[in-house]
């Protein structure tokens, strides 16, 4: 996301295009435009005096119904709302938005232009039509509602781009100069817990640990919800953290004590020298290594602990799979169809959930939705996305929400696709890996 670059609101955060233009308001809207000018994109933090303007009217965003809790209430919310534009004529019904980080909803409508202009408009000047795009995303009690208006043809060329904006939005997020004392509190409590470990700020949302790019996002929020206990968070993030700890999977009653605990990780080629020393680990594609690890252990399974157990990489692998798999049957992906894709994920985050990209099971239960080829992807080591779509500029979207994914996730796995086909899967054709010589 170099392109991009972080903005703030009253109140929440977002990415967009460095080119685009963004400006605060004194009423704490943010107002977002392209560099032609063809689109208004207009953000603001939903409170109860808060106004949601159309061309030529205001109108109370909430409606007199209460804060939405559920992805059912927010829908009736975003009803509500686009409903109640009488400028606008909704043409597209408020609908959920799969696969992003707070529940989001958005709807879609046409500038009104009285009834037989409207008329001539449907039949003949459909392109010249004003459209309006409306977005609300919720999350913890806070929702930002999101306006966008422009000529249909540029809401169309710009749709990837905006829908992009929209998933980057961040609630709760505070301006950096207010986040730098909590990135150095989160460092200094940091190496307290790990004083043998290498760690320092790369700017306010990223760490360096041991050589790895660790964004701290997930901890922020946690802050903001519970400021009180920092310090327990800060210790809990960091003992999830797949660095190098005093653990020895080798305190055990050997192989037989070990082999119903292990099970397969998947690690970016370019942190696995950072982590435990002569790990066992197999080049897999897309940039990414498998390694071994035992429950309860946060060191890699090592060479060395092989040769202890006498099992070699087959029968290791062989295992690991099949506890992985066992611990996978009980769960369920949910998801379902939007718009013009099928998506589907682990609704709640595991650090096994990228793993079971490994297991044939999970194909085998996709296929009745997403077809016999499909798309897999690993922006974090908690999460498991699986879609499918029949347009390649679809496509082109689903992958950009994994990269924006990726450039914030608190443990980055790979912001390539996976292709899963009948004979296995595949890395990513349109981005495929450097040779080496």
């Amino acid at each position: 996301m170099k392109s991009w670059r972080k903005i703030y609101g009253n109140g929440f955060a977002l990415e967009i295009p460095l080119d685009f233009n963004g400006i605060l308001q004194e009423d704490g809207r943010l107002v977002l435009e392209d560099p032609a000018r063809s689109i208004q994109m207009t953000l603001e933090m939903d409170a109860t005096e808060s106004k949601a303007e159309g061309p030529g009217n205001q109108l109370s965003a909430r409606a007199g119904i209460p804060v939405p809790k559920s992805p059912k209430q927010m829908q009736a919310f975003m009803r509500n709302w686009a409903g109640q534009i009488h400028s606008v004529r909704v043409a597209e019904q408020s609908r959920r938005i799969l696969g992003t980080h707070h529940i989001a909803c958005t709807a879609q409508g046409v500038e009104r232009q009285g009834i037989l202009a409207d008329w001539l408009q449907t039949i003949w000047r459909k392109d010249s039509a004003i459209g309006w795009r409306f977005w609300a995303v919720f999350h913890s009690n806070q929702i930002v509602l999101i306006t966008c208006r422009g000529s249909k043809q540029a809401l169309g060329f710009l749709k990837p781009i905006v829908d992009g904006i929209v998933a980057t939005v961040s609630i709760g997020a505070m301006p950096e100069v207010m986040k730098k004392p909590f990135i150095q509190a989160v460092v200094d409590l940091a190496k307290e817990h790990m004083p043998s470990t290498s760690l320092c700020a790369i700017d306010d949302d990223t760490l360096s640990i041991g050589g790895m790019r660790i964004k701290v996002s997930p901890l922020h929020e946690a802050y903001l919800e519970q400021p009180n206990e920092l310090a327990e968070n800060v210790k809990r993030f960091f003992d999830e953290l797949m660095v190098e700890h005093t653990d020895d999977p080798n305190q055990t009653n050997g192989w037989p004590g070990i082999r119903n605990k292990v099970y397969p990780i998947l690690v970016p080629k370019t942190m696995s020298g950072s982590l435990t020393t002569n790990a066992y680990k197999e080049d897999w594609i897309n940039g990414l290594v498998i390694c071994y690890q035992v429950h309860g252990s946060s060191t890699l399974v090592t060479y060395a602990d092989c040769t202890q157990w006498g099992v070699d990489l087959e029968m290791l692998a062989q295992y690991a799979l099949g506890n992985l798999q066992r611990m996978t049957r009980s769960l369920s992906m949910t998801g379902g169809t939007s718009n013009n894709y099928t998506l589907f994920s682990f609704p709640q985050e595991d650090a096994l959930n990228s793993s079971r990209m490994l297991l044939p099971l999970v194909y085998k239960h996709l296929q009745p939705h997403l077809g016999k080829t499909f798309y897999m992807a690993v922006p974090d080591r908690d999460i498991l996305l699986a879609f499918s779509a029949e347009e390649p500029a679809t496509v082109t979207w689903l992958r950009r929400q994994v990269e924006i994914r990726y450039a914030q996730a608190a443990h980055p796995l790979s912001d390539k696709l996976f292709l899963v086909t009948p004979d296995g899967i595949v890395g990513d054709a349109a981005h495929p890996e450097p040779e080496t010589l």
